[in-house]
Order: structure tokens, then C-alpha cells, then sequence
């Protein structure tokens, strides 16, 4: 067997050879051939990135970087006019209080202050100080978004913009008109714009673009994966038509509620938006809007689904007069109708009040020690039969001062046995009432780098 072997082996061994000749004097050929000329790109493509890279530019100026006093998280947000007036969420301003602390991509970081809130549309206007030149978006049309449209958001997702330096990520419009439940009565999103371009913690309150660089929507929500705050590709934005309906409103500095018809739809069996419910004090009800009443319009927007009029409802300051068509008993009813607020001022507050994170701690001024002479600590004072001491004008940080000072004007002398000094502070010399003496503020010691 092993003779057999070898034969057929010995026979085989001149092609093996053969072929690794001929895969070397291809592989020779490969190498010593003329290159290639590259590829053209089309110039569409070469177009397409060009604009792409131009509204990027243009945009990013706007940007802003939200960081709330004291560490307690932030967000993004929106110049929309040369005086400093910029859109956020009311959830990323809501944590800091009336002021924060903005970032531009141009490096610079601007006091700003809160001007007015939507807390049931999730929108606030704060104003950023210092300048009346700031870059500010163009505004743009959101009802005219389609899905497929390309679109980009810029913001500060998890707060890495610490040089200032916003994150853009490009997308398409996925969805248009959705509507997202609110928390109660507060943060509710309708009319609202879908896209899979990358939204995360930290984006909110951002801008989102369309492929020209105009401003189409504040990012506000996103959907995560269930086992960590990772973006799975569907997110959220306020549309900037819903904004503009409030920011008159806001510039004035109100909280601002949002409408109510005072009647509740449901879909038809059939479709069409049907009354299921109406308060008798609405104004709809004084025009004529009656149980199982169909509508078929609000505010010039067709009406089909309980959805759609949830969508045109949400975007609607309260007190504001919108045409209403509706058909009853077959009749079709054109009329004007006011809409209340969804809330009473003080059940708005209240639920405000409920929503809102506590505010991040402040830190307070360093007071400086009272009746200070010859940079001396403060006197000391002691009740009869108990242990001495401090006045009760006196806090943990004065203490600490006058625990520095008496230390820094010590006076020393040596003695001639185990290097030892002693330390006499100047607290020893404060005139006390009868009773045990106090603890001196640093008693003997070795001397050491730091001190006592």
C-alpha cells in the first residue's frame, strides 16, 4: 500500500507543480498591468453631497448645548431670532430652574433665561444673553414633510458636546402626523414628525432639519431598547408649525395651556370622527354640536379618524377661534367655535408642580466671619454647666476659616527635647466666661508639610 502511495504521488507531484506555476505567472500579470482609471461619480451624487454638506454647515451654528447649573443633566436646543430666543423642551429646561448655561459651536457659553413654557406640548423658550447678532434657523414648513424626505438632527446626546462641538446625524422622515399619548395631560405629542436619524438622551430639545437646512421640529421623544437607553431607530419631533401657534404666547413669558373642544371622538364603525361625549358649557355645544354629530373638519384640516382630530386639537393654543364643519342629521354645519383650555391655571400649576424634578442645589456664597479683628477668629461663647460653644451666627464653612486662620498665625518656639514645638493659636487668648476651658483650636503636634 504504501508503494502504491507513493507512485500515484510521485505521478501527481509534476501537475501540483504546474498549476502553483501558472497561479504565480497570473498573479505576476495582475500586478504588472496598467492601472485602471478611477470610477466617475455622476455628478447628481457629487451634487447631492455637496448641498448635504452646505445645510449641514449652515445649521449647526443654531445648534445650542443645554447644561443645567450644578451637573444635574441638560439637553439641546434651537436659536430661532438674532436677540438670543432659542427653542428646548420644557422637560430639559424644567430641571435647571429660570437660568441655565448655553453652548455654541462657535466655543462661546452664554447665560440664558427661561421666557415661557408649554409644559403640555413639551416646549419652553429661553433666551441666551450677551449678544443681538446670534446665528438663528430659517423656519420651515412642517406640513408639507413627506415620508422619505431626507433630514438631519443636530444636538447633544448624552452630553458630549464638552468642546461645545454639536452631533449630527442624517436620516429620512419616516412618518408624519403621529400622535404620542401624553403623561396625564402633560407632554402630549400630536401632529408630530417620525425619523430614524440616531435620536438619544441628550438630543432633546434639538433641532431637526430638512434636507435645504430649514428648521422642521424640536426632537423631544424616541423610542429605546428595553434593556438600556440605546436608539433603536424610531424618534420623535415637535413640528415647528405646532411651535409657531405658541411662540407669541411664549415671548410674552406665560404658560401657556393648550385647547380643548369640551367633547370627546371616537372612529365610526364606518370611519369618521364621531362626538362620543360633549359638555354642555362648551362652545361646540352652543353651536350646535350634538352626541353622534360627525365631524369633518377643525381649523381648515380635514378630519377622518379620532387620530387626526387629536392631531390638529394638540397643536391649538386654548381660547383661539377655529372654523368647525360638522354634519348633523345629515345637515353639514360651517360655524366658529372657541376652544377652551384643557386645564384651570391653578390645575395646570399643580400638575406642573408634580411633574417637575426638584431643582439641582445652588452652591451658597462663602460668608465671611462677622466682628473680625486683626484678621482674629470670632469670640466664642459657652452657657454656664455646658460645653462651650459657637455662636449660632456661625457656620460649618466660618469655622473652617477660623480653624485656617488660627493655624496660619501660630507663633512657635522649640524646645530641646524630641524635635516637638508647640502650637500656640491665637484662639488661646479669647477672653471666655467662667467654666472648663475650650479646646483649643490646635493643640501640640508635630510639625509637618501641611501644617496643623
Amino acid at each position: 500500500m504504501k508503494h502504491r502511495f507513493s507512485n500515484r504521488l510521485a505521478l501527481q507531484s509534476p501537475r501540483c507543480v504546474a498549476c502553483c506555476l501558472a497561479i504565480l505567472f497570473g498573479m505576476m500579470l495582475l500586478t504588472t498591468a496598467p492601472a485602471e482609471e478611477p470610477l466617475a461619480v455622476p455628478e447628481a451624487v457629487l451634487q447631492a453631497e455637496r448641498q448635504r454638506i452646505a445645510a449641514i454647515e449652515l445649521a449647526k451654528p443654531t445648534a445650542v448645548s443645554v447644561f443645567v447649573p450644578g451637573g444635574a443633566g441638560g439637553g439641546s436646543g434651537v436659536l430661532i431670532s438674532p436677540d438670543g430666543y432659542a427653542l428646548t423642551n420644557f422637560h430639559v429646561s424644567s430641571p435647571a430652574g429660570v437660568h441655565m448655561r448655553c453652548g455654541l459651536a462657535d466655543g462661546n457659553v452664554y447665560d440664558a433665561v427661561i421666557v415661557g413654557i408649554d409644559p403640555v406640548g413639551d416646549l419652553a423658550l429661553i433666551r441666551l444673553l450677551g449678544r443681538d447678532d446670534f446665528p438663528a434657523a430659517t423656519l420651515g414648513d412642517s406640513d408639507k414633510l413627506q415620508p422619505g424626505d431626507w433630514c438631519f438632527v443636530v444636538g447633544n446626546p448624552f452630553l458630549l458636546a464638552s468642546n461645545l462641538q454639536p452631533t449630527v446625524t442624517w436620516g429620512i422622515i419616516s412618518g408624519v402626523r403621529r400622535y404620542q399619548y401624553p403623561s396625564g395631560t402633560l407632554l402630549e405629542y400630536a401632529n408630530c414628525i417620525q425619523t430614524d436619524a440616531s435620536i438619544n438622551p441628550g438630543n432633546s430639545g434639538g433641532p431637526i432639519y430638512d434636507r435645504d437646512g430649514k428648521l422642521i421640529g424640536i426632537v423631544g421623544r424616541a423610542s429605546f431598547e428595553k434593556r438600556g437607553r440605546v436608539n433603536v431607530g424610531v424618534g420623535y419631533a415637535i413640528s415647528i408649525n405646532q411651535a409657531k401657534n405658541f411662540i407669541g404666547y411664549l415671548r410674552s413669558g406665560r404658560i401657556v395651556d393648550h385647547a380643548t373642544l369640551g367633547a370627546t371622538v371616537v372612529t365610526g364603525p364606518d370611519g369618521g370622527a364621531i362626538v362620543s361625549n360633549i359638555l354642555e358649557s362648551s362652545d361646540a355645544f352652543r353651536r350646535g354640536l350634538r352626541y353622534g354629530d360627525e365631524i369633518l373638519e377643525l381649523a381648515g384640516q380635514p378630519i377622518l379618524t379620532a387620530n387626526d382630530f387629536k392631531n390638529v386639537l394638540g397643536t391649538l393654543p386654548k381660547n383661539w377661534r377655529v372654523p368647525l364643519v360638522f354634519r348633523h342629521l345629515g345637515e353639514t354645519i360651517e360655524t366658529i367655535v372657541r376652544l377652551p383650555g384643557v386645564h384651570l391655571e391653578d390645575e395646570l400649576l399643580e400638575k406642573m408642580a408634580g411633574a417637575l424634578p426638584p431643582p439641582p442645589p445652588r452652591p451658597q456664597p462663602l460668608a465671611p466671619p462677622k466682628n473680625r479683628k486683626e484678621n482674629r477668629p470670632t469670640a466664642i461663647s459657652r452657657s454656664p454647666g455646658k460645653p462651650c460653644q459657637e455662636t449660632k451666627n456661625h457656620s460649618r464653612a466660618v469655622r473652617a476659616v477660623r480653624n485656617l486662620i488660627a493655624c496660619r498665625q501660630r507663633s512657635t518656639h522649640s524646645t530641646p527635647r524630641g524635635g516637638r514645638t508647640r502650637i500656640i493659636s491665637p484662639i488661646n487668648s479669647i477672653k471666655r466666661k467662667s467654666g472648663p476651658p475650650c479646646r483649643p483650636v490646635c493643640r501640640q503636634s508635630r510639625l509637618t508639610n501641611n501644617g496643623c
